[in-house]
């Protein structure tokens, strides 16, 4: 081969690679570049390292998570999910009570913390205004003296979100390199598609205005949610207006669910027997790992076997009054309050104990597994939209995930929006959905809600 010849052939294969490069990063682009999200980053899946127990806390950056109220468990399950401290925005000197369950104090919280391997500070006291830049200075002081990632909280995760957003936004005005940058705009939409509003109160709005150094925003976007108290039952996760998502319910949520005036709660996790094996999904434990299967090979029951156990331990070195005061054992092996049972979870105690309330309750069970697809949501659609028409739902699963899948797809279709919309709503919640993740959720979407998608046309 002559210089001239051989030369030409590798540019025309260099002109062939840049082609290449080119289309792949346009497809690896297409389906997520066009859909700008409200988040102030990338948003992850709910819970860090154990989503079923943590599916509750809320991400605002990776290093920052916010929750209501915290019973001890939580307290546990954070540190045993990866976060290394807890900021309580009030020193609570007053126990609470959510769902017949007890709120410590912050005294008792911090002692908690402690056992658990958390740093713990609480912030301001309990008659201090929140609405300040005194305590936007405090919270500073707070989340600059200990180890992240952290978990925020207070009472309905609501004040806790307005200081910590606040938070962000002054670091922004004041650090140009500041990453996420905050301003009034992205304050609003986060809090928005969080389910907050922190519109209707114009000190709120004075406040950050002059934190962030910019005019009152008159207009800002608004959450869509309802019932209007839906903050009393912070754990969910608003999806659109009256779809709600949430990981594995316990049982005082039902009287919190009620009481603020939800009319439907959906299962989507496995009855005891599914396709005729036994299929029962595991409950959280104490200084047990997630995730590890209910069932040997043979579909006996492995998980809650004191000889088992043994080998899922989080953390040997946890002493046996981590559990409780009286355990003889330094991990758990029942959880009542999650529907357990000697096996695992057990959806007849569920279906039974909602009974005892006004709600509805539907199971439609997904398998945690299993792909997505355009016939998996016809086999629920009529009744998923039936459900929507009669108000507030809270569709839960063990941690969150599937439900959120199904719930993004049903509240688009009760609304009427579109393919778009449900991808940008899906993503805002942490879980990605494109052509390159969970592609089966993303085909799903499409089927339903793209008019061109029998002709192969795609976002």
């Amino acid at each position: 081969m002559d210089p001239f010849t051989k030369s030409r052939d590798i540019c025309l294969w260099f002109q062939q690679l840049g082609i290449l490069i080119l289309f792949t990063q346009v497809f690896l682009c297409q389906s997520t570049c066009d859909v700008e999200l409200d988040t102030l980053q990338k948003r992850s899946a709910p819970g860090l390292k154990a989503p079923k127990k943590l599916w509750w806390a809320k991400e605002l950056t990776p290093d920052l998570h916010v929750a209501g109220g915290l019973i001890e468990r939580q307290i546990k399950y954070a540190a045993e999910a990866g976060f290394k401290s807890i900021i309580s925005l009030f020193n609570d000197l007053r126990a609470g009570d959510f769902g017949g369950e007890y709120l410590p104090t912050a005294f008792e919280a911090s002692h908690i913390a402690k056992i658990a391997g958390l740093q713990y500070l609480a912030v301001l006291e309990e008659d201090e205004e929140f609405a300040s830049e005194d305590a936007i200075r405090k919270l500073t002081e707070a989340i600059s003296q200990v180890q992240k990632p952290i978990l925020l909280h207070c009472n309905r995760a609501f004040t806790i979100a307005y200081t910590t957003l606040l938070y962000l936004a002054n670091q922004s005005r004041h650090d140009p390199n500041f990453v996420p940058h905050v301003d009034s705009e992205k304050f609003y939409k986060m809090s928005a598609l969080m389910g907050k509003d922190f519109t209707s109160n114009e000190t709120l709005k004075a406040v950050v205005a002059k934190v962030t150094g910019e005019p009152i925003v008159e207009n800002p976007p608004k959450p869509e949610t309802e019932p209007d108290d839906w903050l009393d039952f912070w754990l969910a996760h608003p999806v659109y207006r009256n779809w709600y998502t949430a990981g594995q319910i316990r049982k005082g949520h039902l009287q919190e669910l009620e009481f603020i005036g939800f009319k439907s709660v959906i299962n989507m996790r496995l009855d005891t027997t599914h396709n005729g094996k036994p299929s029962q999904e595991t409950v959280t434990l104490l200084n047990v790992l997630d995730g590890t299967p209910t069932y040997d090979k043979d579909y006996k029951p492995l998980r809650q076997t004191h000889s088992h156990i043994k080998n899922i331990i989080l953390d040997a070195s946890k002493q046996n009054h981590y559990i409780s005061p009286t355990s003889p054992v330094n991990y758990e092996h029942r959880h009542y309050e999650e529907y357990g049972d000697e096996i695992g979870y057990n959806e007849d105690l569920q279906s039974e104990h909602i009974k005892e309330f006004d709600l509805d309750y539907y199971l439609l069970p997904i398998e945690s597994t299993g792909k997505y697809s355009k016939e998996l949501f016809a086999k629920y659609k009529d009744k998923l939209l039936e459900i929507g028409k009669q108000g507030p739902v809270l569709v839960h699963c063990a941690s969150g995930k599937r439900v959120a899948f199904m719930a993004v797809l049903a509240a688009a279709l009760q609304h009427e929006k579109d393919f778009k919309w449900a991808l940008k709503r899906i993503n805002e919640l942490g879980f990605e959905v494109s052509r390159t993740k969970n592609r089966d959720v993303y085909e799903m979407y499409s089927a339903w809600l793209n008019p061109d998608h029998g002709n192969k046309t795609e976002l």
